[in-house]
């Protein structure tokens, strides 16, 4: 397993230090002093000598000494060099940063142009390029990061890193060992040997959906069948018939053109195309139906959806809200402090405290110089302090400033997806309109078919009112006859209806046995779609158990299980159970080493740790890599010491 220690650490004009030796030959390292004293600037020096950023993963950040109002001192050379021990061989790093400065003819002075940059390898002088090649061939600088700062990984890493991070310590888990786990999936053995999880339920949820569909359309097809339900009697109408159709006989005694038949066969087509109106009337209503039903499942999914992202960015809002506050409020303190300190510069000592006040005579030469001393002493010690406070303030504001800009992106992008969204909801509020409009207003003529259908009847009734006419005029007893057939025609219509109820009752019964069937395929499916989000769960279950058994503190929480039994993935680190974001620092750095020591592991690569407020963890888990704890103390210089 190749290592890094720091053997010695050398800083020249850099970030307001301008000459610090560091020797902690590889052992582990204490820097202590108060804020703004230097301790992470070491960590700082540490970082760009190797990656070209800061601790905070910046490469816009000013390595240039400062004067007292905040200006770069210029003509400095700006230095880091480290001796390192990697993977047993020692190696010298050095970077110098160095101003570049031109004179232009005509011009009697110089002036900054740029700045140059010269990098080291054992002191050999390499372009930046090869510079990067020889560091990023012993350790990529995102790992590096995650193994040189216990915050970085769960502070600077999203989710979805984090989580792809940590799954990659794992081997994917196959059926059996989930099978073994949940012997209720058993089941699903069989249905998995050809096809995946999730083509198993997608498949379900389409039978389902297909089955639903059917099901769906059952009652309303009862519905129409139930419609005709006669109190007839059928044997006085039969016998009503048997009379008349005897006085038709005796009154036809003479043979002709068969009007009757052709009339009844006239009739006869114009129900048929009666029904089939009917017919086209029912199929309209159920397609409307069954197309309504879809949009409102689908605008119940999206009005979630709005709900959801609209408390989100009322949130993100919130948070804006206070950091502005923040913001206000900070500028308002430095440019406060900046007056004390204006105030203080320009103040000079009183010469009416050189007069005694009891004799008015001016004191003694040597107490004057000592009151002037004492008020030279006291006016640099405030004009120090302020300057400390307006830096601590600054980099406050910056902080302030950074987050402000996060949440001000993550706002955008939710009122991008809220407006989205919106987008569909009205959409599909519109369909819903437009269908209900439709189903309580259908209009059948207005359709092709029912055109044609009527241009049919029209047809047809012309035809039988020739018909008609034809056989008024054969014979005197054509009226009679008529009146007879009239009479038995109405008759068969009545019999042909009830044969078309006792039809329609034998196709209910039908209906409702096929509604019995897809009731129960419809919970087939459901249940096996059941077993796979199970299957899913399980999973997930061992997945997680098996990467957390390889940490010693922190546990992971991978997969949400949902309400409904689906399952979502997050990423959520936790020790004893409460989540990272609620841990004091102390637990919030163990977590962090404790994750480290794991990649450290999976890596093969152990590199120096930096430790900032160090003096907020009373104790540290064991770990083999070299530590450098940024200790806060009262020292008003940074104080160094190795632990043996």
């Amino acid at each position: 397993m190749n290592q890094i220690k720091i053997l010695e650490l050398n800083l020249r004009n850099f970030k307001g230090i301008k000459d610090l030796k560091l020797t902690p030959e590889g052992n582990n390292f204490n820097i202590s002093g108060e804020n703004g004293t230097g301790k992470t600037t070491i960590m700082d020096a540490f970082l760009w000598l190797l990656f070209d950023k800061d601790s905070s993963n910046s490469s816009n950040f000013n390595i240039k000494t400062l004067d007292k109002l905040g200006a770069p001192i210029h003509m400095l050379e700006h230095e880091v060099i480290a001796n390192l021990e990697i993977a047993g061989k020692k190696v010298e790093l050095q970077k110098l940063y160095t101003e570049k400065w031109t004179k232009k003819r005509g011009q009697a002075d110089s002036e900054l142009t740029g700045h140059t940059t010269d990098h080291f390898i054992n002191g050999v002088p390499k372009k930046k390029s090869e510079y990067a090649a020889y560091l990023n061939n012993i350790i990529d600088e995102n790992t590096f990061r995650i193994l040189t700062n216990p915050l970085h990984f769960n502070v600077n890493l999203n989710w979805k890193d984090r989580r792809n991070i940590v799954m990659d310590l794992e081997k994917d888990i196959g059926p059996a060992e989930i099978f073994k786990e949940n012997r209720d999936l058993k089941p699903l053995e069989e249905l998995l040997e050809d096809k995946s999880i999730d083509d198993l339920k997608a498949e379900m949820a389409s039978r389902r959906k297909k089955l639903n569909e059917e099901l769906k359309s059952i009652p309303y097809r009862i519905d129409e069948l139930s419609r005709e339900d006669l109190e007839i009697d059928v044997s006085a109408l039969n016998k009503e018939k048997k009379e008349l159709e005897k006085e038709l006989s005796d009154v036809k005694n003479t043979k002709g053109p068969d009007y009757e038949f052709r009339i009844r066969a006239i009739k006869g087509s114009i129900t048929a195309l009666e029904n089939e109106i009917k017919d086209l009337q029912r199929s309209l209503t159920e397609k409307l139906r069954t197309e309504l039903d879809t949009v409102r499942k689908d605008m119940s999914k999206i009005d979630g959806s709005y709900y959801t992202n609209k408390s989100n960015i009322s949130k993100i809002e919130a948070e804006i809200k206070g950091f502005q506050a923040n913001d206000i409020r900070l500028k308002a303190e430095l440019e406060e402090l900046r007056g004390k300190f204006e105030d203080i510069k320009v103040s000079e000592f009183n010469q009416a405290s050189t007069i005694c006040p009891t004799c008015n005579q001016s004191l003694q030469a040597d107490k004057i110089s000592d009151l002037v001393n004492q008020f030279e002493s006291k006016k640099a010690d405030s004009m120090k302090e302020i300057n400390s406070l307006g830096k601590e303030k600054t980099e406050t504001l910056k902080i302030n400033y950074d987050f402000l800009n996060i949440q001000l992106d993550q706002l955008e992008e939710a009122q991008k997806e809220f407006k989205l969204i919106e987008e569909l909801l009205l959409g599909k509020r519109e369909e819903i309109y437009n269908l209900e409009h439709q189903l309580s207003d259908i209009d059948v003529t207005t359709t092709k078919e029912y055109k044609e259908i009527q241009e049919k009847i029209k047809q047809l009734s012309e035809d039988k009112s020739k018909v008609e006419e034809a056989q008024k005029n054969q014979f005197n007893t054509s009226g009679l006859i008529n009146k007879f057939e009239s009479q038995i025609a109405d008759i068969n219509k009545d019999l042909a209806k009830i044969d078309l109820v006792a039809q329609n009752k034998i196709r209910v019964e039908q209906l409702m046995a096929r509604e019995t069937e897809l009731a129960q395929m419809v919970a087939d499916a459901e249940g096996i779609e059941f077993l796979c989000d199970q299957y899913v769960i399980t999973k997930s279950s061992l997945l997680e158990n098996k990467l957390n058994s390889k940490f010693s503190l922190v546990k992971f929480k991978l997969f949400d299980v949902q309400v409904n039994g689906g399952i979502n993935e997050t990423f959520v680190t936790t020790v004893d159970g409460v989540p990272f974001e609620d841990l004091n620092n102390a637990a919030r750095i163990n977590a962090g080493l404790d994750i480290i020591r794991t990649l450290s592991e999976q890596y093969e690569f152990i590199a120096p740790i930096f430790i900032d407020n160090r003096e907020s963890v009373n104790k540290i888990i064991d770990i083999e890599n070299q530590v450098i704890n940024l200790i806060v103390s009262k020292d008003k210089k940074l104080k160094m010491e190795v632990e043996k």
